[in-house]
């Protein structure tokens, strides 16, 4: 795959404070880092402690359980992937929009796989009202360009599923190195396209 250019997703600070200068933020972006650096299942406390160059009981001055924290950072991954689809659709319509905002979500997985992790690691209809809530408003975006396309009400959300199911299974795929071999920037391309020309004619 060639490179992608990196996405306008505000980056995580590095972490690496002295102990007495921890705060819930800078827990929140060392396990970021952490995140795209170890994967999703080697987020621990102790790990990310360890990170920090400190002890565990340390972090949970700021964090209540490793639950608390790996639930404000999927919120945070949220947040970003939120504004990283507005920043891209600002100002576009229809198919320019759509490839634009599909070529950034894939960017962000690619460069981020380990926050692209946290992000689909919750259903969108669990049990957690804010999070499904925050998930939500991340189709909002999508959403809008499928307005341009004539779509609104539930119309407009199913696509934006679909839309969504495509993106993520793509890029598994390449993630994965199952696509090893073959030009998935065609691919994609083709695809996002393809897509489109059914949002037209729905």
């Amino acid at each position: 795959m060639a490179a992608q250019p990196e996405p306008p997703s505000p980056p995580a600070r590095t972490a690496g404070r002295r102990p007495a200068r921890l705060s819930r933020d800078a827990i929140v972006n060392a396990a970021l880092t952490f995140l795209d650096r170890e994967g999703w299942d080697a987020l621990t406390i102790n790990a990310l402690a360890n990170q920090l160059g400190t002890k565990g009981p340390s972090l949970y001055n700021h964090v209540h359980s490793l639950d608390d924290l790996r639930r404000t950072v999927r919120m945070r991954v949220v947040g970003d992937i939120i504004d990283m689809l507005n920043t891209a659709g600002q100002g576009r319509t229809r198919d320019d929009a759509v490839m634009v905002m599909a070529s950034v979500y894939r960017s962000y997985a690619h460069h981020h796989p380990g926050r692209y992790s946290a992000f689909t690691r919750m259903p969108l209809g669990g049990d957690d009202p804010e999070f499904t809530e925050a998930t939500r408003a991340a189709a909002a975006p999508v959403i809008d360009v499928l307005g341009s396309y004539g779509l609104g009400g539930d119309d407009a959300f199913y696509a934006a599923l679909e839309f969504w199911s495509a993106m993520h299974g793509f890029v598994l795929l390449e993630m994965t190195g199952a696509m090893a071999g073959i030009d998935t920037d065609a691919v994609f391309t083709d695809m996002v396209m393809r897509l489109a020309s059914g949002m037209e004619r729905r």
